[in-house]
């Protein structure tokens, strides 16, 4: 899937949030998952949302991570998603990439 906005609807149904689960690069020979909710926003076009969390408990540690999504992906069905992409914090020595997708709005 693209990150880029679709231009064909007009999705305008107001405040709500996205679910997502999006798994971590390999480094150190393990990943991590991220698992959570993003920030409520409107549904007007462009609009994006701040996540924020902790990764999974994977080789004795966990990682940090947050930032803001892409704007609205919009789907055939009407619905939408949202890019993620990040780095998480350093911790023993080594961060991770992630990029995945959020849930698709309600």
């Amino acid at each position: 899937m693209h990150c880029e906005p679709e231009k064909l609807y007009d999705w305008d149904r107001g405040a709500h949030t996205h679910d997502y689960c999006v798994k971590t690069d390999k480094s150190e020979g393990h990943c991590h998952l991220m698992e959570g909710k993003t920030s409520a926003a409107g549904g007007e076009r462009g609009h994006v949302h701040d996540y924020a969390g902790m990764t999974t408990y994977d080789e004795g540690h966990v990682h940090h991570y947050c930032g803001t999504t892409g704007p609205a992906v919009y789907l055939p069905d009407g619905s939408h998603t949202h890019c993620m992409e990040g780095t998480t914090t350093c911790d023993y020595g080594h961060s991770h990439d992630y990029q995945g997708n959020t849930g698709r709005g309600k």
